[in-house]
């Protein structure tokens, strides 16, 4: 009995995941848990340390764009290997790093330059373009990458830490970044039509009249900016993105903050990524069947209630930080949504240029929260200041996605 062949697509899902996973589980969330010990190490401030991490988001609105453009241009593959060789040389560096200024320098300039839009850029961009009309579900389960890094590589980064020391957990981050991520990048083809193929797997549009109108088209990047539904997606995510510097980068510190250890603290970030699993796959079966924009609304005014609780409680046991973490878990599924959202909206063509003007703005709007947060937590001993502008933040952006109009180019 043969077996069906499988679309691959789907192929470059799981490639797309296996990346994200590695980009969150050591870098987006993974810097949490080496935040302290760099912090006592080097014997710098809260703030100090932030730094790299708000000048890194700044260089990201430069990057972005430029590296959406080549993903188009030159295609995910050629893009991905080049971040993955910086990125990787990049925490070898950083295992030796003795000063303050090699911290600065190796963090923002080769880890940051690597993974900060690289690696992300490669790979949602990809999606984007292999799917159409199953595109939600393809954007939620390569996001899973993102939930899975958390849950399954953080508090694997985390045990390293406790047991190996910051510095050679970062050494064998870096040679596992060249070992895995290189050669997956070979094999992350630009599109469908690229290896003769159609969008999801369809038949090619000489059989298929619904094949045929899945061609690579849509917006400019200069037709979509002349649009208010490109700046609104652009505000709502980069008002999230703000929320997720000022909670994501020190949520460690802000656990111990509230009577967690340490230690505990960096596996409670696995659970708290574990739980975004089935709230995404649900999120992303569920945005192929209604409005995105609504659903990732809602998602935003949930994950603003569990911001809301952690401000108000003063000490949060463990098990209440089970239920805010469940109650965040929807914005974990936001983000693949809305990619999915800007394909839906503006088409396949342009996404790489497209989706890298979106992380631009994102870049502009949030680098400045982890610097703010690690300045607040030093000048008041509490990150009350910081939790604060982070629940009215996700609000503004659930208004901003809610009512995200459809876009019209000019003279239409």
């Amino acid at each position: 009995m043969a077996f069906p062949k499988i679309f691959y697509g789907w192929w470059i899902v799981a490639i797309s995941a296996t990346v994200n996973a590695i980009l969150t589980g050591v870098f987006i969330w993974g810097s949490a848990v080496f935040f302290l010990p760099i912090s006592r190490d080097l014997e710098i401030s809260r703030a100090a340390t932030a730094l790299p991490f708000s000048i890194s988001r700044f260089a990201g609105s430069f990057q972005s764009p430029i590296f959406g453009v080549l993903v188009d241009k030159f295609g995910p593959s050629r893009v991905l290997f080049l971040c993955a060789a910086l990125a990787g040389l990049g925490f070898v560096l950083l295992s030796r790093v003795d000063s303050y200024v090699l911290y600065v320098l190796v963090f923002i300039g080769v880890i940051g330059l690597g993974m900060q839009s690289g690696f992300d850029a490669a790979t949602m961009a990809t999606v984007g373009k292999w799917f159409v009309r199953k595109r939600g579900v393809a954007m939620s389960l390569t996001a899973i990458g993102f939930a899975s890094g958390g849950a399954i590589l953080t508090p694997l980064v985390a045990l390293g830490v406790a047991e190996l020391g910051w510095r050679d957990t970062s050494l064998i981050i870096g040679i596992l970044v060249w070992v895995i991520v290189l050669p997956l990048s070979t094999r992350l083809y630009r599109s469908p039509e690229s290896r003769g193929l159609q969008p999801d797997g369809t038949p090619r549009p000489s059989s298929s009249p619904a094949a045929a109108s899945q061609t690579m088209d849509g917006f400019s990047i200069r037709e979509a900016m002349t649009t208010r539904a490109y700046w609104q997606l652009a505000l709502s995510l980069g008002l999230r993105a703000a929320v997720f510097g000022i909670v994501m980068v020190q949520i460690v510190a802000i656990m111990e903050w509230k009577g967690v250890e340490e230690s505990t603290a960096g596996f409670l970030v696995g659970l708290m990524a574990f739980l975004g699993i089935p709230t995404a796959l649900f999120m992303g079966w569920l945005g192929d069947r209604v409005p995105k924009n609504r659903l990732v609304a809602i998602g935003d005014c949930t994950a603003s209630v569990s911001l809301l609780i952690l401000l108000l409680m003063d000490q949060v046991p463990i098990g209440a930080f089970v239920m805010i973490f469940v109650l965040w878990s929807p914005n974990q599924g936001n983000w693949p949504l809305s990619w999915a959202l800007l394909g839906e909206r503006f088409g396949r063509k342009n996404f790489g240029a497209l989706r890298g003007g979106l992380i631009a703005t994102m870049s502009v709007l949030s680098f400045g929260a982890p610097l703010y947060t690690g300045w607040v937590y030093d000048q008041t001993d509490s990150y009350t200041w910081a939790l604060a502008p982070a629940f009215g933040l996700m609000l503004a952006s659930a208004a901003m996605i809610w009512s995200m109009p459809k876009p019209r180019r000019v003279g239409a």
